[in-house]
C-alpha cells in the first residue's frame, strides 16, 4: 500500500504569511532576505485573501473564535496560507486568456502603481471563495498538521529569522489593545 503523499505549500506563500504575522520589531532582520525571491504576484493574492478574511470573517468551522490565542492565531494563519494556495491554483486553472490577463494586470498594478480594475477583483474573489469552499477544516484542527504548517510559516525565511510564538502572540495582543484604544 502506497503512503499518501503530503501536500506541499508554496514557499512564496509561506514567506508572505511570515511577513504578515512577524512582529514589527523583527522586520529589520528581514531586510536582507525579504526581497530575495519574494514573488509580488503571490503577495498580491495573499493580501487579497487576508482582506477577504477580514471583510467576510473567519469561518465558524475553523473553530478559531472560541479558542485561545495560541490556537486561534496559528489556525487562522494556516487557513490563510491554504486559501492563498487554493486561490492561486484556481487562477492558474482559468482559461489561458483570463489567466494571462489576471497576471498581466497584477504586474501592471505592481509596476505602475495603477488602480485595481473591478473585473480583477471579481475574478480573484471568485477564486478565493472557491478555495475557501475546498478547505478541510478537520485538518486544521489536527494538532500535528497545524503545528507542522505553523512552524513552516514562522521559519519561511530560515530558522534564524523565525520569531517565537510568544513574540507573535504578544504582537497580536498589542495590536488588539491599540484598536480598543482607538475606538
Amino acid at each position: 500500500m502506497r503512503k499518501k503523499k503530503r501536500a506541499t505549500i508554496d514557499k512564496r506563500i509561506l514567506k508572505a504569511e511570515c511577513l504578515r504575522v512577524s512582529p514589527d520589531h523583527s522586520a529589520p532582520l528581514f531586510q536582507q532576505e525579504m526581497y530575495k525571491n519574494f514573488d509580488f504576484r503571490v503577495g498580491f493574492i495573499h493580501q487579497g485573501v487576508v482582506s477577504h478574511v477580514e471583510e467576510i470573517g473567519i469561518p465558524e468551522e475553523l473553530g478559531a473564535h472560541d479558542a485561545e490565542k495560541d490556537i486561534s492565531i496559528p489556525r487562522v494563519s494556516c487557513f490563510i496560507v491554504l486559501v492563498t494556495q487554493g486561490a492561486l491554483h484556481h487562477i492558474n486553472r482559468l482559461p489561458t486568456l483570463f489567466k494571462h490577463a489576471v497576471w498581466e494586470t497584477v504586474d501592471a498594478i505592481i509596476d505602475e502603481n495603477a488602480e485595481i480594475p473591478e473585473i480583477l477583483l471579481v475574478i480573484v474573489t471568485d477564486c478565493i471563495e472557491k478555495a475557501i469552499g475546498e478547505i478541510n477544516y478537520n485538518q486544521l484542527k489536527s494538532e500535528g498538521i497545524l503545528n507542522r504548517l505553523w512552524n513552516n510559516i514562522k521559519s519561511a525565511y530560515g530558522e534564524k529569522y523565525a520569531s517565537s510564538d510568544i513574540e507573535i502572540f504578544d504582537s497580536f495582543y498589542e495590536f488588539e489593545e491599540d484598536l480598543d484604544e482607538a475606538e
